[in-house]
Formats: C-alpha cells, sequence, structure tokens
C-alpha cells in the first residue's frame, strides 16, 4: 500500500489556499468513538498538458497503430501536447477498505459536499453564472474509471504510467475525466 500523504501537512501543502476537505465521520462521540470512514477533497486543476486525447468511454481518439520507435517521435509531440482544460480537481477521495463502508455512496456524497461548495464560492465572487464549473479528477481506469464513469464524469484524457508511478507494481493508465457543474 502506497502512503498516499507522507506527513501531516501534507494535505494543506497539496491544496494550497483555495483547497477544501468534506469528512465523513461515525459516531456519536459519548457511547461510541467518533471515526473519520471517508475524505475528499478540492483544489485548483492545474494540467500539465501530458495527455493523450480519448473518446468519452476513454479510449484512445488517435490510437498509434504502428509502435515502431523510429516513427514513434512525431506521435509523442502530438500526443504529449494535448491539455484538458478545467477549473477544480476532485483530489484524495478516500475510504477505508472495510466493506461496511463501501458501496454505501459515501464518497459520492463527499464529493457532492466539495462541488456544493465550490458552487458556492463561484457564485460569491462572480456574477457570470452562465458557465459551467467543470470538476476534473485523475483516476486509474484499472481501479476505479468505472465508478467515476458511473458518477456522471467523461474521459477527456489518458496516460500511460509506468511502473512505480505512485508506487504502482504494474504500468497503468491513468484518466483525466470531467463533470460540469450548472452555475444557474
Amino acid at each position: 500500500t502506497k502512503t498516499r500523504l507522507s506527513t501531516d501537512s501534507a494535505l494543506s501543502a497539496e491544496l494550497g489556499a483555495d483547497g477544501l476537505t468534506a469528512v465523513a465521520l461515525v459516531g456519536d462521540g459519548k457511547t461510541q468513538k467518533t471515526e473519520v470512514i471517508g475524505t475528499a477533497s478540492m483544489k485548483k486543476w492545474k494540467d500539465d498538458g501530458l495527455w493523450t486525447p480519448t473518446t468519452k468511454d476513454g479510449n484512445d481518439a488517435n490510437p498509434v497503430e504502428d509502435e515502431d520507435p523510429a516513427n514513434n517521435g512525431s506521435v509523442d509531440q502530438v500526443l504529449h501536447h494535448h491539455a484538458c482544460p478545467g477549473d477544480y480537481e476532485l483530489a484524495v477521495v478516500a475510504l477505508p477498505p472495510d466493506p461496511k463502508y463501501r458501496g454505501k455512496g459515501i464518497a459520492g456524497h463527499l464529493a457532492k459536499a466539495c462541488e456544493e461548495e465550490i458552487l458556492r464560492r463561484h457564485r460569491a465572487k462572480t456574477t457570470d453564472v452562465s458557465s459551467p464549473v467543470r470538476i476534473m479528477i485523475r483516476v486509474t481506469k484499472e481501479d476505479s474509471g468505472a465508478y467515476w464513469l458511473k458518477q456522471g464524469f467523461t474521459v477527456v484524457g489518458s496516460q500511460r504510467c509506468p511502473k512505480g508511478y505512485w508506487d504502482s507494481l504494474e504500468e497503468f493508465t491513468m484518466w483525466a475525466m470531467v463533470r460540469e457543474l450548472s452555475t444557474i
């Protein structure tokens, strides 16, 4: 298992001044100890521009048929300049691996709480509420891509990540996904 945040201040540093975190608790603090059973955080989206264009279901929009390295240089230049514009990133969505908390909608409720706060902040600082707020998320296709598709996110880019990235034991595909929130 990878330790996502290595220090007690790492989350604060990652989220920055504009970030926020929603926390789900269980227990009444009297007869039952209060425990954190989930978190979701939101931060400003920083696009690294290293995404491969995809179709809405996550397939490469321009699949590379010829894997000959001699011909691949120009393809890499094209693929590595695809931007995925967004406004905020849903990040560090975490629940304990305990089955009693899985499949209960906790992650969805935490994400919704973050989105509601982002919309509240957006409405408070602008009079132009005509354009939607774009919420981005980076997910591993193999582990949680299907879940976030069901939550209304659309795949807008992908990256092939090597073994060791995010301390993974094998290579995987990371998706950039977006969901637009109406500001009206």
